[in-house]
């Protein structure tokens, strides 16, 4: 697989210009698919240079946290960047280190840096985990906002800014406030109340070691009369402290609206929990508007949070308590409580086990092969070769159908099927056997014993058919030419040719303008042969198929497709040479249409016989880039040979020669 090994060449070169101790700091499935990604937008073609330039400027977004690959960024050091500073949308975890007035003035300022990350999370085994260990003890000054001014005297609070005291915020902005010595300027964080203060718990096997003798079972038994036992938090007595307050597990953090509000359009989230510590547990809304919207980007599902002074909103008998915001209300969070990651994954870079105790390698250094694949894996990237993808096979429950596709996919080291769902599956129907794909996002489950890959567009799923990319072939940086002579029986690779003869492929559902039986009319959706309902075997052209004929298509379950539904696409053979061999070749209809260097609805159009063979006759001779497919159908041992994806010798600069066996 000569694109495995463009990932791994370029991800050493990313590692050199970012000075990254080691190629094993920069996630493969991050290089492959930022790649991935890249060459899709540049059919014309990219050098190495501008693609290694694109992968070092988007890998600095990263490490300034402003992709959001790093959910929470435990440093204030951006915000010493002259070049780019942390978007208002950066969440940061931050440690009070301490907190004292300006003299004179009434103001209040912590002095803050980056709050240890929980054990889960794999940072200390890093090879760089010196390097974030400086950066995350970087200082920096913060504004107290009023609104915590009444914390620092309250009896219940007593203690509460000088044990280590963590918390999250977002929306930051930094400004100098003068007064420095020399007139240096004194860069301090300018007050917010989209933040939230972490409570922690002796029970939490993932609390860092430095942070254990500080933890806030008493602040939470006073305040929100509640305890942690058995795995969840339970009633403990009826709160000590004197104002309305709130403890609940998030269960969903909804999208972000706008509503109308008091005559204006307002945003607008909602936060739904569940106070599990009542019997029965109850429901409650958070309502979060205009500016505290923010604040949502503190949570996840499974956080439990407190607020101190929200605003009760009115309710009638058995409906959910709903609360807000208000000037006084102080926002306080407790992480899921999860189990000790997993010692099996202990030797794997970076792997974290989520809440639910499903392994997560979004930041996982290596590549992952099949053979690895295990139940319960989540955010994987996969490479591998199409083997068969099956027909629709909906699943049906009380809620209506889904459609469900089934691919097999090969990568040498096994072979797995692979479930693909929606309108993700829907296009995932147009790949053909031997075609090399890129899967980002892929979970696995177990079926019968054996382990299963699933996706769908709602997990983010994405699919990359690297054979069709047209700027491979273009870039003659990113790949190498094989010889026909030397290609084996399953391969991806690409090769310099020379056109013999263009030829039809064979009989297929054709329009009737097409004399010569070049083209095949298919379902758009997936691409597939279509057929008529009143004689599945038939072949042929046929006279009228818009008035006279209804179609179906297998691959789909329909059983009548939308006329405006049925395209034509090219459906040719070419004999291919080198030098060293001649071989023909199957073609995909986007590549057919490069060589003939015209569009099907242009071949129909042409009147006679004679006219349309002459436009397979003018690729006779020319030389062309392909990327060049080679497999056996399901149940054979014969070797097919198809073309994926091509482009003109002339438009491809001097190449390096290599041969893969």
């Amino acid at each position: 697989m000569e694109f495995d090994k463009t990932v791994e060449s370029m991800r050493k070169e990313l590692a050199v210009c970012t000075q990254t101790r080691s190629s094993d700091d920069i996630p493969w499935s991050w290089v492959a698919t930022t790649m991935a990604r890249l060459l899709s937008e540049h059919s014309s073609g990219i050098s190495r240079t501008v693609l290694l330039t694109e992968l070092e400027a988007q890998w600095h977004q990263i490490a300034m946290g402003e992709v959001l690959q790093i959910e929470t960024l435990r440093t204030v050091a951006p915000f010493f960047n002259r070049i780019i500073k942390p978007p208002q949308s950066t969440v940061f975890g931050l440690k009070i280190d301490s907190m004292q007035p300006i003299p004179g003035t009434g103001i209040w300022v912590w002095r803050v840096s980056g709050a240890p990350e929980p054990l889960d999370a794999g940072g200390a085994k890093n090879a760089d985990g010196h390097q974030r260990k400086r950066r995350a003890e970087t200082q920096m000054d913060a504004f107290v906002h009023q609104r915590y001014y009444p914390m620092i005297e309250a009896h219940e609070f007593s203690g509460f800014f000088t044990s280590a005291r963590t918390m999250f915020a977002t929306s930051l902005w930094m400004a100098d406030r003068g007064g420095g010595s020399g007139g240096q300027p004194v860069h301090t964080l300018l007050p917010t109340t989209a933040l939230a203060f972490e409570l922690r718990i002796q029970d939490d096997p993932n609390l860092p070691k430095v942070l254990r003798p500080h933890t806030d079972e008493q602040l939470l038994h006073n305040v929100f009369g509640v305890r942690f036992a058995g795995g969840r938090f339970v009633r403990s007595s009826v709160p000590a402290f004197d104002a309305d307050q709130l403890w609940c597990k998030i269960e969903l953090i909804g999208e972000p609206t706008s509503e109308w509000r008091n005559g204006r359009l307002t945003s607008y989230r909602c936060i739904e929990g569940v106070l599990e510590h009542e019997d029965p547990p109850a429901m409650v809304s958070i309502n979060l508007w205009g500016e505290d919207v923010a604040v949502a980007r503190l949570f996840k599902s499974g956080y439990y949070i407190g607020l101190v002074c929200p605003v009760v909103k009115p309710r009638a008998p058995d409906t959910p308590i709903e609360v807000e915001f208000g000037s006084q209300t102080i926002t306080f969070v407790t992480c899921s409580i999860r189990r000790k990651a997993s010692t099996a994954a202990a030797s794997q870079f970076s792997i974290a086990q989520n809440e639910s105790g499903f392994l997560d390698y979004r930041r996982y250094a290596h590549r992952v092969q099949l053979c690895q694949c295990r139940k319960d894996m989540i955010n994987l990237t996969l490479i591998a070769r199409i083997v068969a993808v099956s027909e629709n096979l909906p699943y049906v429950d009380s809620a209506g159908t889904l459609d469900r596709y089934a691919v097999r996919i090969d990568d040498s080291t096994a072979v797995r099927d692979m479930t693909l769902w929606g309108e993700l599956g829907r296009r995932a129907s147009r790949m053909l056997p031997g075609q090399l794909v890129l899967l980002f996002n892929v979970d696995t489950s177990e079926e019968n014993g054996d382990v299963v890959l699933n996706g769908s567009n709602e997990t983010s799923t994405k699919i990359f058919n690297v054979s069709e990319m047209t700027c491979i072939p273009m870039s003659s940086a990113l790949r190498s030419y094989s010889f026909l002579a030397s290609l084996s029986q399953a391969a991806n690779r690409y090769a310099k040719v020379c056109i013999v003869t263009v030829e039809p492929a064979g009989a297929h559902i054709c329009d009737a303008r097409d004399r010569l039986g070049a083209t095949m009319l298919v379902h758009a959706p997936c691409h597939r042969r279509i057929e008529r309902r009143d004689n599945a075997q038939f072949s042929g052209r046929l006279d009228n198929p818009a008035d006279v004929y209804d179609f179906g298509c297998p691959s789909c379950s329909i059983d009548i497709v939308p006329i405006e539904d049925v395209v034509s696409v090219f459906a040719v053979r070419v004999r291919i040479d080198d030098g060293t061999d001649s071989v023909m070749a199957q073609v995909t209809p986007a590549a057919a249409k490069g060589i003939l260097r015209i569009s099907p609805a242009q071949l129909l159009e042409l009147p006679g016989q004679s006219e349309q063979q002459g436009v397979l006759f003018v690729p006779r001779g020319r030389e062309i880039v392909v990327s060049i497919t080679t497999f056996c159908e399901p149940l054979s041992t014969e070797r097919e040979v198809r073309i994926d994806a091509v482009c003109e010798a002339e438009d491809v600069g001097m190449p390096s020669v290599d041969i893969y066996n």
